[in-house]
């Protein structure tokens, strides 16, 4: 799934009863206290386990301790934030297209069928012969697309020709130059759709093949 930007990078801590207990009562409304805390202590008693602190929240808080434990008990901070939940930033997950999901899925299962296909083929005895493995069916397989590329060309090469000598007979007296131009536009624009029909073609058909064509059963002889 896509992940997007953090859009809160700082550490938060989940308290325990225990540290709010610990703020609620030593800790002061004074302007140099830092604002969660502040926020800790003025909201409701059934809210306050919903409060978090950051990480200089904690270091402000060391900071009181060491300056309260003049002549009284001191109170060590890992004690405090003991059984305290430490929240990490978490990127924002965008969920997939459900489409998309489907195609993928469809694709892996696919891939993975060839792929188990071509591996057990060698001791599946069904399947240990099958037509690609023949020289003639190789052969048929180059010559399919050589005539691909012999279309492809002799369509451009018509098409060029098409704009070259179309518009000269159209219109007598044009320019070698501008004749050229056309007879490449027109080449250029027909190259392209035929590039764009034959990669669907091959897609197509590479993605149809392991499920149009069966397992090859040969008759059982007594």
């Amino acid at each position: 799934m896509p992940v997007e930007t953090i859009e809160d990078p700082y550490v938060k801590l989940k308290l325990t009863q225990k540290l709010i207990d610990f703020i609620v009562k030593n800790v002061k409304n004074e302007k140099n206290v830092p604002h969660n805390i502040k926020t800790l202590k003025n909201c409701a008693q059934n809210k306050r386990a919903d409060c978090t602190l950051s990480l200089k929240d904690i270091k402000w808080l060391k900071t009181f301790l060491t300056e309260q434990s003049n002549g009284k008990k001191k109170v060590n901070l890992h004690e405090l934030l003991e059984g305290v939940d430490v929240q990490l930033p978490q990127p924002k997950i965008t969920p997939r297209n459900p489409d998309l999901e489907a195609r993928i899925k469809k694709l892996r299962a696919q891939q993975n069928n060839r792929d188990y296909r071509a591996m057990t083929k060698s001791v599946d005895n069904t399947r240990k012969y099958l037509p690609d493995d023949s020289l003639a069916y190789q052969m048929k397989a180059i010559n399919k697309q050589l005539i691909a590329v012999f279309t492809f060309v002799v369509t451009v090469a018509a098409g060029f020709a098409f704009g070259f000598w179309g518009i000269f007979w159209e219109t007598e007296g044009v320019d070698l130059g501008f004749r050229l131009l056309i007879g490449i536009i027109c080449a250029l624009i027909i190259a392209l759709a035929e590039i764009y029909f034959l990669a669907k073609s091959l897609s197509e058909d590479y993605d149809e093949l392991p499920a149009s064509q069966p397992l090859s059963k040969r008759p059982h002889q007594d």
